[in-house]
């Protein structure tokens, strides 16, 4: 549609009156004229009209034809010229009205598309674009806003649709994840409970088992909970000064007798000895357990996992490096993604929620910081990046 050349809509519309205006006056003009040729044509002359009898000076009565004469006009009374008034500003009023919509016939098809348009926003239609108006003035700003308004509706409803099917996702993984140490809870506890059958050195073994079983089910319920807490917002960070070194060397020391169950090994490399920031230790701490309960359950293969912690001149880095399965290309782009599991890694030993990545994730971030991952025949490595804001050591 052609783009409108006026930048306010109130000007235009009274450029818009005064042209009809100016037309109304021409018209009544011409049709007075035309008027005038057609009296003419059937030889009526332009002193009268029909037999008018006017008296001469010897007082005898002649018939001569007149159209609106002086010497007819003159006879008019008031009320007559008032009525010929009224009549002849009606006119112009129709005129005024017809032409006035005429002209802006324009600007209501404009504001009646714009109101489906709106409408069929309210009722829900998505994807719905105002693209047939091109104007500079309120209504142009309008259509921008309308648009503006879409845009975000349609994000908000598609945002609302991820995350009612990451609401389904989660339930699907927590179903599936739980029903496993669940069930072998269950199963445990009742050949524990089984004295005529099994010995008691036999119970004591099946409870223990199933301990370790309910130990992991609470683990599962933990991450389901940061997480939670993580997308509501409710996860505030609570920074205080906080050795980050001895943090990271501490969580590796909690992890030894997972390591030692595991038959891995664990190497601790840095290269500073000491660095306090202002940080949530829990957090943290979190982050970190995450990472390396990630390397032990994948990187049963390799038999050895790393830590490292390295300072560089603007941030602290902290790798896990374990050496079991290369993870693809493919689902390296979305190893961080919420409930994103590699497809060979889903067993009963390692069987997750799929959070704990997500959970690293969105604490660096937090704190300001990233986290990436590379895997080769080098190992599969995840390091976290945090910007430094030193406090001392």
């Amino acid at each position: 549609m052609k783009r409108s050349i006026y930048r306010s809509l109130r000007a235009e519309l009274v450029i818009y009156a005064m042209i009809s205006l100016i037309l109304a006056l021409i018209t009544e003009f011409f049709i007075g004229f035309i008027l005038v040729m057609i009296a003419r044509t059937f030889g009526v002359s332009k002193h009268g009209y029909g037999k008018n009898m006017l008296i001469n000076k010897k007082n005898v009565y002649e018939d001569k034809d007149k159209f609106l004469a002086y010497n007819s006009i003159k006879h008019w009374n008031k009320d007559t010229l008032v009525v010929i008034m009224f009549i002849i500003l009606f006119i112009g009023f129709l005129l005024f009205i017809i032409y006035f919509l005429l002209i802006t016939r324009r600007v209501t098809k404009d504001m009646g598309y714009i109101s489906n348009c709106i409408s069929n926003i309210a009722a829900g239609e998505m994807g719905v674009r105002i693209t047939g108006v091109n104007r500079d003035d309120e209504i142009g700003e309008i259509v921008s806003q309308v648009n503006h308004m879409s845009d975000e509706i349609d994000r908000l409803m598609n945002s609302e649709r991820e995350a009612l099917q990451a609401n389904k996702d989660m339930i699907a993984c927590v179903a599936h994840d739980l029903r496993t140490p669940l069930t072998s809870i269950i199963g445990y506890l009742q050949l524990a409970t089984d004295t005529k059958k099994y010995t008691l050195e036999e119970r004591q073994k099946y409870a223990c088992i199933a301990m370790r079983k309910a130990n992991r089910m609470q683990g599962l319920i933990e991450e389901l909970f940061n997480y939670t807490k993580l997308m509501s917002g409710e996860i505030s960070l609570h920074r205080s000064s906080i050795d980050i070194v001895k943090l990271v060397e501490q969580m590796a020391e909690e992890f030894y007798p997972l390591f030692m169950e595991n038959n891995l090994e664990y190497s601790l490399k840095q290269n500073v000895y000491s660095l306090v920031m202002e940080v949530d230790g829990e957090l943290i701490a979190r982050a970190v357990s995450n990472l390396i309960s990630n390397a032990v359950k994948y990187g049963k293969d390799g038999k050895t996992v790393y830590i490292e912690i390295e300072k560089y001149e603007k941030e602290l880095q902290i790798r896990v490096t374990n050496f079991g399965l290369i993870i693809p290309e493919e689902s390296l782009e979305h190893i961080f993604d919420k409930f994103y599991r590699v497809e060979h890694s889903r067993s009963s030993q390692t069987g997750g929620t799929g959070l704990g990545l997500n959970i690293a994730q969105e604490i660096a971030i937090l704190h300001g910081g990233k986290i990436t991952v590379k895997s080769g025949i080098k190992g599969t490595c995840f390091t976290i990046a945090l910007p430094i804001d030193e406090k001392g050591g």
